[in-house]
């Protein structure tokens, strides 16, 4: 099955719209509705009020959001040379990282989105392994605008200064782009609300919500969490096996795949401020769609018929606990 994503494109996109229809089928049927958590934004709390009343066009903006950002983040990947020009399974295994379970237009599916943007900001090209003070300061405006959605998206912080000692970004001008990055959307939110007179409502908002951030752990039937487990295992995998094979590329390969890795870290550290189980995968829905492709399509050299064969069978087999496991969770 996974021959497919090496050469055939037109079957590749009528495998992903299968997989797409099978998991987001029930929230078109029966939309759930919109509703806030302690740990949403206050951009979010807007977008909730203009959408709450109509659960089934924010199911078919989340999925057409979905959608979009798997497609933005293939072409990033296959552009920066991290997977192959040939193959959607970035885009199919992105889906089934948001679409695990599928819901509604959630805070996550619009912070992935400015993420992507955000690993656009960091990419290189050529030689030259470093990044300007203005993408610096765009990189961390993005990541303040996810906190503004999410709150606890602020963990992706710890991404960028991991990404800042990859580049080596210690002198004074890249600290000071960081500082006015994350602060510039709250320099022009703060006098909204202040204006709205609501300022007081957000600063008490926000300070309520740091007071539930803690380890913790939610219901849910015993099937589904098996699941769960078994995807974020998958995942782990994945990203572990990648990471030990880093040496054998270029420092150019390296460093743009350390962006989209690092990305995990602030996931894991998301988990330790929401709910540890179950584990909300499209946290690592974006590392996932680099370290998954080349865990189910390792570069494969000098070796017998026999052995191709054997292991085609192992990485189908993966391939398709990885479909069930989504569609149960």
């Amino acid at each position: 099955m996974l021959k497919l994503f090496g050469k055939n494109m037109g079957l590749q996109v009528l495998l992903i719209l299968a997989v797409v229809l099978v998991l987001w089928w029930q929230p078109l049927v029966s939309p759930p509705a919109m509703a806030l958590s302690e740990y949403d934004g206050v951009l979010y709390g807007l977008i909730v009020k203009m959408l709450g009343g109509l659960p089934r066009l924010a199911v078919v903006i989340a999925l057409l959001s979905v959608v979009g950002e798997a497609i933005a983040l293939n072409l990033l990947l296959a552009n920066a040379g991290l997977v192959p020009q040939t193959t959607l399974l970035p885009t199919l295994l992105y889906i089934v990282g948001m679409s695990a379970p599928a819901t509604t237009l959630s805070p996550l599916v619009l912070v992935n989105a400015i993420l992507i943007v955000f690993l656009y900001q960091l990419r290189i090209k050529g030689s030259l392994l470093t990044i300007s003070t203005e993408k610096i300061c765009s990189a961390t405006a993005l990541i303040g605008i996810c906190t503004m959605i999410y709150l606890p998206a602020a963990a992706f912080l710890i991404s960028y200064l991991l990404v800042a000692v990859m580049f080596r970004l210690y002198g004074w001008r890249d600290w000071a782009a960081m500082i006015l990055g994350l602060a510039a959307p709250y320099v022009l939110l703060i006098p909204v609300l202040y204006v709205s007179n609501r300022l007081d409502w957000w600063l008490d908002a926000t300070a309520a919500t740091m007071g539930h951030l803690g380890i913790n752990t939610t219901g849910g039937d015993t099937l589904s969490l098996i699941a769960d487990i078994v995807l974020a295992a998958i995942i782990a995998v994945s990203l572990i096996g990648l990471w030990g094979k880093l040496n054998e590329k270029t420092m150019q390969w390296q460093t743009n795949a350390s962006t989209v890795m690092l990305l995990a870290v602030g996931g894991l550290a998301m988990l330790f401020c929401t709910h540890l189980l179950p584990v909300t995968i499209a946290y690592f829905a974006i590392p996932f769609a680099l370290c998954g492709t080349h865990l189910l399509l390792p570069e494969r050299t000098r070796r017998s018929a026999g052995s191709k064969r054997s292991h085609n069978w192992i990485y189908d087999s993966l391939f398709i606990l990885i479909l069930v496991a989504a569609l149960l969770c």
